[in-house]
């Protein structure tokens, strides 16, 4: 059977985030400046600020985070199905949906079903009395309850969608630094599935997740200092190793964020895995939206990328993702939320048309979407699809990002 992938999306309604560490990246404290997801480019470009077009961003986005999960899944395929409609004139429309005739196309590809892997962030938090709220939150375990509810939407889904196209390979989020040892092992070892053969179609397994997400603003740091937290996370990695057990990790100076933007991007950044590796070489790792740097404070050390590489990507984290991929071979990276215009692709593949190692890069390649929090950015998941199918990858390279690639990174 022939598969596509997503390797990378959210189903998140609003019960499960910290809004309060999506408004707080808005502003750092540190510097009293606006920051991090107010960059422009990010979710605020000129575009967007025209006439009523940020409200009907956000109104289209809360259309998904507003439903439950297992609607999520569903409005995600309907959409690829053509069910949708859109006022606007997108120059990358399909002529045809997505799914027709009872397969998936694209660029004269067909696939019978989708490897859809949902991530769970995990928002757990600590007890916060900052002084500048009235209401102060308590220290609250976020991840258990996230986990119930993606199961149930997942079993939902399949019961629903008997023919769906879509076969669930969801990602556990884990925060060790908001647990204990205890907790985070017997998280990890009840639902993590080590098998690495897929499940029958449309039945979820026993122990339904199969990877680990983390995400680096949210306290998390790939090597703490501290003796008692780097224990934890040497088990994580020790697990994730042996276990072959593949870890998406968020790599953009975006997102939700529980600390000031300097310190987020010091532990989002590629080369702080860079010790990690060195001690679990044989670990497998994907580095989320391919380290894509917004911020204006990013800007200065991206300067001298810019003026070398014109028609490059001009992020360091590229760079360093890039880097680590000739090291280490399980290091991968993926599209996912970048691939909302069509000036990364153009930026990317200029990169690879130079590159003497292009083949090694593109066997590295997953493709992601970052659904639904892309609608702050596209109109719909056939929009971003439609972007990567006009991109300048071969015929040949969009199966290799679209399907192999995934089979490989699971281990399949």
């Amino acid at each position: 059977m022939k598969y596509f992938s997503d390797c990378h999306f959210h189903a998140l309604t609003l019960a499960e985030p910290d809004f309060s560490a999506f408004l707080s990246s808005l502003y750092d404290s540190a510097s009293g400046l606006l920051a991090a997801n107010a960059a422009p480019g990010y979710i605020i470009t000129p575009q967007l600020m025209k006439g009523t077009a940020f409200l009907d961003t956000i109104s289209n986005a809360l259309m998904a985070f507003t439903r439950p999960i297992d609607e999520i899944f569903m409005m995600m395929e309907d959409d690829l199905e053509g069910l949708y409609t859109s006022d606007e004139k997108h120059i990358y429309a399909p002529i045809l949906p997505y799914i027709h005739d009872g397969k998936i196309h694209i660029r004269g590809l067909e696939a019978e079903k989708m490897l859809a892997m949902p991530l769970l962030i995990d928002f757990s938090s600590p007890f916060r009395s900052s002084g500048k709220t009235y209401y102060t939150a308590k220290a609250e375990d976020r991840i258990t309850p996230y986990v119930k509810a993606t199961i149930r939407g997942i079993q939902e889904y399949y019961r629903k969608r008997p023919a769906g196209r879509f076969e669930f390979y969801p990602f556990l989020g884990i925060n060790p630094v908001m647990h204990s040892q205890s907790f985070m092992e017997n998280l990890i070892t009840r639902y993590i599935n080590t098998s690495h053969t897929m499940h029958i179609d449309h039945k979820l397994p026993r122990k339904p997740f199969y990877g680990i997400k983390v995400y680096p603003p949210l306290f998390f740091s790939p090597w703490p200092e501290d003796d008692e937290t780097l224990e934890k996370h040497r088990w994580l990695y020790s697990f994730c190793e042996k276990n072959r057990v593949p870890i998406i990790t968020h790599a953009d100076d975006q997102g939700f964020r529980g600390t000031t933007a300097e310190e987020s991007w010091k532990r989002t950044d590629p080369e702080a895995w860079r010790p990690v590796l060195e001690n679990y070489p044989d670990l497998i790792i994907s580095f989320a939206h391919f380290g894509k740097q917004y911020s204006l404070a990013s800007r200065h050390s991206v300067r001298s990328f810019s003026q070398r590489y014109s028609h490059h990507p001009d992020s360091p984290w590229f760079y360093s993702i890039i880097s680590l991929m000739k090291e280490y071979p399980g290091v991968y990276a993926d599209l996912s939320f970048s691939g909302c215009t069509p000036e990364f692709y153009s930026s990317l593949c200029n990169y690879l048309e130079e590159e003497k190692e292009r083949e090694r890069i593109i066997s590295r390649i997953l493709f992601g979407s970052d659904f639904s929090v892309n609608l702050l950015k596209v109109e719909s998941y056939t929009e971003y699809f439609s972007i990567f199918e006009h991109s300048a990858f071969t015929d040949s390279e969009i199966e290799t990002i679209l399907s192999e690639n995934i089979l490989r990174f699971m281990g399949f």
